[in-house]
């Protein structure tokens, strides 16, 4: 079976290998595909019709709490980006407002812990935690509006396009090689760990201080010592006293549960089926995905009637691609926990199907075949999508409610994901105030003054024309966010940028899902073969008992800041949703990337000679 490294597989902690799973671990099996679903659940859902209705109750009532809760979060960070939208705009500062906001959270929620101790830190995990990954997870339908709106975009000659994309993949593979590379000996460095750097040890020295310091919680986890992030799960012994679903960084919110919660073991399988099975099987379905059915019915009762009645673009288009959204996920992760599948078929299928290009599509082709039936362009039709009105700028009263359309929503969605990310960098504030945080901070940097000085040169003497698509590749994998403001120094093209961010997204989230980066680390980077020992039993016992961290493990980090450069936002958004341990690293080195692209480009001199040089 493929290994994955530790920033491609979730944060498991796997039950001990046997012939016959146990209970406990096919009910966390149960419980980690539950969470696919809106809202999501950590108490595993009903399979049996046996099943005693309080569980039903329970895992019912803990999603429309997650769901509410995630909506609050929202709103809340709409309303904060409109607070600071409004002070950026009295104090003429050209900055993503998002982006601030994520830093306010982060700096609040920091200050808070510090001042109240664990109190915040129980409060989170317990509270908002659930609520913040079900944000994260689908933050990213917030990329298929800029994936829709490149057919907006004027279509160029043959070989201007082919400059373009030549461009587009050589700086992709040179930036992605570089930045590794870069990332990997420096933490090395950093750690002072020499020639042992490929094996896992403890985290840095500060960032135990650190978590002492904060009282955080740990887990009653037993391992046994792995090599390096290449190991696959199953190598890892776990002995826990409650079900696990994403790590011993997140399982706080499921011992709560599960410690009132009876173990609910999976069925039997029986010869004879009942006639009424596929009743059950469909109920079950209805209650792990009750946004879903929602969605599509309000398609087929509201958007389709008041489409063809009222003239209303909007209904159709807002149900029709949350539907869509909700869809591919759901076939998605019904793929990736199928047992009929081999590894290597279920993982490249999974990967294959991707979310953000799936609905992307199907939206492209809801455009056009309306647009062909309404006689009207491309153009209008894209226009009834999207606005670019969202909910702050609603919030704030400097846009109308009539012009907020379904791309809005989505990247209303987008906003609000990337300031939740505050409270995920304060999940991780012990690794990111390590040593490791001065690696992903140098690095970016380095990146970003190579991006501005070099990108539009290189770009221009392959031939790509005009001088603003040239320029455009001084931001070429910056977050939208804060990609603007460097192609507003410079004159770049805007559209082009957002189409090579998003295409770079895409391609680097189906690139991991086929399991690229695990053969590339098992290719480049071996890791080191294990001594056999033959002390017994007890030594096994008690090298179980040594708690193991991979925290600021070099490779790890290396991973999350080549992921963070050169995937932007999408790219972290992937990690959160498998709980890496490499998606704060990740969103850190998006971060400073894009701060420091838009520094190096507010710079006059070295602006006007980049400008001067490709013109």
């Amino acid at each position: 079976m493929t290994s994955q490294p530790q920033y491609l597989r979730p944060q498991l902690a796997p039950s001990v290998a046997t012939a016959s799973p146990s209970p406990i671990s096919q009910t966390s099996q149960s419980a980690s595909r539950s969470r696919d679903s809106w809202p999501p659940s950590s108490v595993p859902l009903p399979q049996t019709p046996s099943l005693p209705c309080r569980i039903i109750h329970q895992a019912t009532l803990t999603r429309l709490t997650d769901g509410c809760t995630a909506i609050a979060i929202a709103l809340v960070a709409q309303l904060l980006i409109a607070v600071v939208d409004h002070i950026l705009g009295r104090t003429k500062v050209d900055f993503p407002p998002s982006i601030l906001a994520m830093a306010a959270v982060f700096g609040v929620v920091s200050l808070s812990g510090c001042i109240l101790g664990t109190r915040v830190e129980t409060f989170y995990r317990n509270r908002l935690k659930r609520a913040a990954d079900l944000l994260n997870r689908h933050m990213s339908i917030g990329f298929t509006i800029p994936f829709i709106m490149i057919c907006k975009g004027p279509m160029s000659d043959v070989t201007t396009i082919g400059a373009i994309i030549g461009c587009f993949i050589l700086t992709g593979l040179f930036n992605t090689i570089l930045s590794y590379m870069l990332a990997l000996p420096l933490q090395c460095l950093m750690s002072q760990w020499g020639t042992g750097c490929w094996k896992s040890k403890p985290a840095d020295v500060e960032a135990q201080d650190a978590e002492k310091s904060e009282g955080q919680r740990t887990t009653k986890v037993l391992r046994a010592p792995i090599k390096s992030i290449c190991d696959s799960l199953e190598s890892s012994l776990t002995i826990s006293t409650y079900p696990h679903s994403s790590g011993d960084e997140s399982s706080c919110e499921d011992h709560a549960l599960t410690a009132t919660t009876p173990s609910i073991p999976a069925p039997e399988p029986d010869a004879t089926i009942a006639p009424s099975s596929w009743m059950i099987s469909l109920a079950t379905f209805a209650l792990n995905n009750p946004m879903l059915i929602i969605c599509w019915f309000l398609v087929l009762a509201v958007g389709l009637p008041l489409r063809y009645t009222r003239k209303n673009d909007v209904v159709l288009s807002t149900c029709l691609l949350f539907a869509l959204w909700l869809s591919t996920l759901c076939i998605q992760s019904s793929i990736k926990a199928s047992p009929r599948l081999a590894p290597w078929p279920r993982t490249f299928l999974s990967g294959l199907f991707n979310a953000v290009l799936w609905t992307s599509l199907a939206m492209t082709s809801y455009i056009l075949i309306d647009g062909f039936l309404s006689r009207r362009t491309l153009g209008q039709m894209l226009s009834t999508l999207s606005t670019s009105t969202t909910l702050s700028s609603l919030i704030s009263g400097t846009a109308s409610s009539s012009d907020f359309a379904a791309g809005d929503i989505a990247l209303s969605i987008l906003n609000a994901g990337l300031v939740s990310w505050g409270l995920k960098l304060y999940e991780y504030r012990a690794q990111l105030l390590s040593r490791a945080g001065l690696t992903v901070f140098s690095v970016s940097t380095l990146l970003a003054l190579g991006n501005v000085a070099c990108g539009p040169l290189f770009a221009a003497s392959l031939g790509v024309s005009p001088a603003s698509r040239a320029l455009s590749f001084a931001a070429r994998s910056v977050t939208l966010a804060l990609g603007n403001p460097v192609l507003a120094v410079l004159n770049g093209d805007t559209g082009l940028n957002a189409a090579m961010v998003v295409v770079s997204g895409i391609v680097y989230q189906m690139l991991l899902g086929f399991g690229v980066g695990s053969w590339l680390e098992r290719t480049i980077l071996p890791a080191a073969p294990s001594k056999p020992s033959s002390a017994g039993e007890d030594d096994l016992e008690s090298q179980q008992q040594q708690p193991l961290s991979t925290d600021n493990d070099p490779r790890t980090v290396a991973a999350g800041v080549t992921i963070g450069i050169n995937a932007a936002a999408m790219g972290t958004a992937y990690l959160y949703e498998t709980q890496s341990e490499a998606a704060p690293y990740s969103a850190l080195s998006m971060m400073a990337l894009g701060i420091m692209t838009v520094v190096f480009s507010t710079i006059s001199p070295l602006a006007a000679w980049v400008v001067a040089s490709v013109a």
